[in-house]
């Protein structure tokens, strides 16, 4: 019956929406933490809510959080980044140049941190053409297309890094162990590959994760002085290329709608640091 339990828990798992414990403000510098914005399944809907909370219970029977330290989290970062350079999937580009100021960015953040954990982190660019970034184990991954896009605008580039501490230092990857944990305790040991990894990373937070998220890369940002309304403005120009609202998508989507993230991040600004991010004239 376990291993049923524990198959249900990951297949949930990866559809995003079995990420509990995330409705307390993660930053305590934060004065109000909005989730209204998201106007999504995901987010309010009172089965979702159920899902999440027996979801939640068989991870926590199964494996204990209290266990997933903060050396356990530097380890399995360790571990997941010696897997992506022995496989191959991923090229990580050496300039020393980028690396530079990437290291003088994660640095910047840290430092920023009000009640900093002890992870490990440490930061890399991907030989990707994908606009993403991703973390795992305090191990940050830029891919170069995102690079491209934010190297020239330091409030965005400062944010979008913010916000993959914001993921370490919430819990979120605390939880995304225990689903490695345990898939190891039903399924055996070697089964976590980077792809796997990779996978599951790129799943497991729900919407309300990746705005928890969001809003602690803004205020370290916000704290280190820069623009917070170009991080707006990046998501409203991701959001004239999506598609258009749907609810049924909302639900099965793990990252909210770009609009829906713009707006949140222009309410948290506004209400937070009395900057309105208004829309620019096109």
């Amino acid at each position: 019956m376990l291993r049923s339990l524990a198959l249900l828990f990951i297949i949930a798992s990866c559809n995003g929406i079995n990420m509990p414990g995330s409705d307390a403000p993660v930053n305590p510098e934060a004065k109000t933490y909005s989730y209204a914005c998201l106007d999504s399944s995901v987010a309010n809907d009172p089965t979702g809510r159920k899902v999440e909370k027996v979801t939640g219970i068989i991870r926590d029977l199964a494996v204990s959080k209290r266990s997933i330290t903060d050396d356990v989290q530097s380890e399995w970062g360790a571990a997941f980044h010696k897997d992506l350079v022995e496989t191959g999937e991923s090229k990580l580009i050496d300039d020393p140049a980028i690396s530079a100021k990437l290291n003088k960015v994660l640095q910047d953040l840290l430092a920023a941190r009000s009640k900093p954990s002890q992870i490990r982190y440490y930061i890399y660019t991907l030989d990707d053409t994908a606009l993403n970034a991703f973390t795992f184990g305090g191990r940050i991954y830029i891919t170069k297309k995102m690079w491209d896009r934010c190297k020239s605008d330091d409030g965005l580039l400062y944010a979008i890094v913010g916000h993959e501490i914001g993921h370490s230092e919430a819990g979120h990857i605390k939880t995304s162990i225990q689903e490695m944990e345990l898939a190891e305790r039903y399924f055996g040991e070697g089964g976590s590959t980077y792809l796997q990894l990779k996978s599951i990373l790129t799943a497991s937070f729900n919407q309300k994760n990746e705005l928890e998220a969001d809003y602690y890369g803004i205020n370290l940002t916000n704290k280190l002085g820069f623009d917070l309304c170009t991080v707006v403005d990046f998501w409203r120009e991701l959001a004239s290329k999506e598609n258009p609202y749907n609810r049924v998508e909302d639900f099965l989507r793990t990252h909210p709608f770009s609009q829906a993230r713009a707006q949140c991040l222009k309410d948290h600004i506004r209400v937070n640091f009395g900057r309105d991010c208004e829309e620019k004239v096109r």
